[in-house]
């Protein structure tokens, strides 16, 4: 009996969406305005945080890196334009079916056995709301009840009690409400008007922002005990949930999607230019920057002033010799100190080559990394008339001089301005991360300039460059609003300004620059917990 049981589209779960009865909703809203409410489809890694816990699972088992990748929306997967697709409900369907059905079966016996003498339909409906009330963040209503205990009976006719149990688990983990969650207030509430989240939206959204994962019994607890409505209530959860490991992994992809560096296991390079690359290389580079990000955030609180200007890395034998430097005794991955050319994760080799070309370095990627990701400023994209080719390798000729020439035209010169600059800096790097001092037999012209908001900083070097960005007060404007797009799955609108000086706030409060102090001005700030409700048709 294969269950295939599609989700509902967003709008019509904004109308059937049904949460628990707590208290919260009939308080008075403390904000004016607030985002729209709206529900968001759970992402691939918050899938397996949350099957885990729901089958109790003793390992966490990555079964949904084989679904079907997300896209990308302001550089992040977590957006909240995530749909269910055909594609999509087929993969969800055999993983219940094939994969966490019949291990879920096992793990929960004991919710489902009954024991001699007890009523079975009594045993089935406690099961439906356990399993229920973990996969859908919520206590289960009456009609969620009342469709899961249908399917039970249906599948009971035919069925031990064990494989009617696997039915029931495969409907729920294929279920709108487990895939979804929501953000919409109290259910029946007046239309267009500022509410508040239900405690377990509260609970739910509170943990997927710091962990990336449901909330866990300490926090399902505080939901239902009405606990989460002062920020301070707030603020101690979050600050629990940060020293876990799912919240460094969580934030471990926030930081590599800031920077850009998912795509590490597809690059590929001329091996007759860059003689240095090779699968090893590209493992141990990438190996390199996940080992140090993991450092940061375990050891240093996830101090993005760390990430920025750290004097070592975390590097293998070829690591160490592809940046002159010691290596560890055996040559396997441990704390090196960087060289003086090299200073924090900006001149490492996986951030390099990820913004180069296949055959050369590539001072327009580079320098729209930085004004992108660092400092958050918008580049249009070219004009339409603007062929988008780069030049071609001249052995005669440094890189920084075929694309001075190149992006030389008056319709380019506008953003040009702002990304030759920096990415002309990075020109002692090649393509490939390597240092450099010449480039074809002539000197490399590593000097450049970076406008901020009290002027131009002038520097010679990457490594000049990322000391600069570590102590910008531009950056530390920035990361907060890139841990929001993350986090909260959008961009930025007006209402979200007093929340954003919040986050900002909190972040600048310490000098080593925490990402998980701007978690917490964001879980703390009551536009958090409010939403404007939608409006009738």
């Amino acid at each position: 009996m294969r269950i295939i049981r599609y989700c509902l589209p967003a709008a019509l779960l904004l109308v059937t969406a049904s949460c628990s009865g707590d208290t919260s909703g009939g308080d008075p809203p403390e904000v004016s305005e607030a985002s729209p409410a709206r529900v968001r489809r759970i992402t691939r890694a918050e899938y397996d945080n949350s099957v885990y816990g729901i089958v109790k699972n003793p390992t966490l088992v990555p079964m949904a890196q084989l679904f079907a990748p997300e896209d990308a929306i302001l550089g992040y997967t977590t957006h909240d334009r995530l749909q269910v697709t055909p594609l999509l409900a087929d993969q969800l369907d055999s993983a219940a079916e094939r994969n966490w059905g019949p291990v879920a079966v096992n793990n929960l016996a004991s919710e489902y056995s009954c024991a001699a003498g007890q009523n079975e339909e009594d045993c089935a409906r406690s099961f439906i709301r356990a399993l229920g009330a973990r996969a859908f963040r919520r206590p289960v209503t009456a009609e969620d009840e009342k469709d899961l205990l249908e399917l039970w009976r249906s599948a009971r006719k035919d069925a031990d009690p064990k494989k009617a149990a696997e039915y029931v688990i495969q409907a729920v983990l294929t279920s709108a409400s487990f895939l979804y969650r929501t953000e919409l207030g109290e259910p029946g509430g007046p239309a267009n008007k500022v509410v508040w989240l239900t405690q377990q939206e509260i609970a739910t959204a509170l943990a997927y922002s710091v962990t990336g994962a449901p909330p866990d019994e300490e926090l399902t607890a505080a939901a239902a005990a009405g606990q989460l409505k002062t920020a301070d209530a707030r603020e101690a959860q979050a600050r629990r949930l940060l020293k876990t490991e799912a919240s460094q992994r969580y934030l471990q992809r926030f930081i590599m999607e800031w920077l850009g560096l998912t795509g590490l296991e597809s690059i590929n390079k001329n091996n007759q230019v860059f003689p240095d690359f090779s699968q090893t290389f590209k493992l141990s580079a990438r190996a390199e920057t996940m080992t140090f990000i993991d450092h940061v955030l375990i050891n240093e609180g996830g101090s993005v002033k760390e990430l920025l200007s750290a004097n070592y890395t975390f590097a293998n034998g070829l690591m160490s010799l592809f940046y002159g430097t010691s290596m560890t005794p055996d040559g396997s991955f441990g704390r090196v100190p960087l060289p003086e050319n090299r200073v924090g994760i900006l001149t490492h080799a996986s951030v390099l080559t990820t913004y180069a070309l296949f055959d050369s370095s590539s001072p327009i990627r580079r320098g729209k990394f930085v004004l992108t990701r660092l400092l958050c400023r918008e580049i249009p994209p070219p004009p339409p008339s603007v062929i988008i080719i780069p030049p071609a390798v001249n052995p005669d000729s440094t890189t920084r001089a075929r694309f001075a020439a190149h992006t030389d035209n008056p319709t380019c010169a506008g953003c040009h301005r702002q990304l030759d600059p920096i990415g002309f800096g990075m020109e002692d790097y090649d393509g490939l991360g390597k240092y450099r001092t010449t480039e074809n037999g002539l000197d490399v012209d590593a000097s450049g300039s970076v406008e901020h908001a009290n002027g131009k900083f002038t520097f010679t070097g990457g490594a000049e460059l990322a000391r600069w960005l570590a102590s910008s007060e531009d950056v530390a404007d920035c990361v907060p609003l890139q841990l929001f797009r993350y986090v909260m799955g959008r961009d930025e609108d007006t209402v979200d300004g007093p929340m954003l000086t919040d986050m900002r706030s909190r972040f600048r409060a310490d000098p080593k620059l925490k990402l998980g102090d701007a978690l917490v001005g964001l879980v703390r700030s009551p536009y958090f917990v409010h939403r404007r409700t939608t409006s009738p048709e």
